[in-house]
């Protein structure tokens, strides 16, 4: 059975390429490595350089091409040497290490350098090594993020962000509260 309208169809013309705004695929860098976002509009060209990578401190993850390049990494266990910088960055304790790898100080003591921090571990502080390279973009620098993390924020019940790294949800509120101050609220 074939439903007739009773309404005629309208034609419609073609959309002319000059009057539209275009917005590209992902292309090769005419720069450099990184690829580019390249926009159209009355015209006229501009190309945003897409960064790459994930992560702040772990070189394997800054070095990944795509998500499915961590999560290998994550699924075969970072090693301790790979924490290290974040570690060092934050100031974390052992107990501090400990909690974000989900595994008791005594375990976290007899680490070695190529010592797998397990997947819970490796998961958490690829987690924090996002936060932190977030953390960086706003600010500008590692310092002025250091210096927030260590600051009370009301949005975390006046208690400094960096006390909230180690657990899963903790980590979500701040970065959450990154967001907020990415979009001009004040935290």
């Amino acid at each position: 059975m074939t439903i007739k309208s009773s309404k005629p169809s309208k034609n419609y013309s073609e959309p002319s390429l000059e009057n539209e705004n275009l917005v590209s695929d992902f292309q090769s860098s005419d720069y450099g490595n990184h690829p580019t976002f390249k926009v159209s509009r009355s015209g006229k060209f501009k190309s945003y350089e897409v960064p790459s990578g994930y992560g702040f401190f772990v070189p394997s993850f800054t070095k990944a091409k795509g998500m499915d390049e961590v999560g290998e990494l994550l699924d075969k266990n970072l090693l301790s040497e790979d924490i290290l910088p974040i570690i060092e960055f934050l100031g974390f304790k052992i107990q501090d290490i400990a909690k974000a790898a989900s595994v008791s100080p005594s375990t976290v003591s007899r680490w070695e350098s190529k010592s797998p921090i397990g997947t819970p571990g490796s998961y958490q502080f690829f987690k924090i090594d996002e936060v932190i390279k977030k953390g960086v973009d706003l600010f500008g620098n590692t310092t002025h993020l250091k210096q927030w993390l260590d600051s009370p924020n009301m949005a975390l019940g006046n208690e400094a962000p960096i006390k909230n790294l180690t657990s899963m949800i903790g980590l979500e509120l701040v970065d959450e509260a990154l967001d907020a101050l990415h979009f001009g609220n004040v935290m």
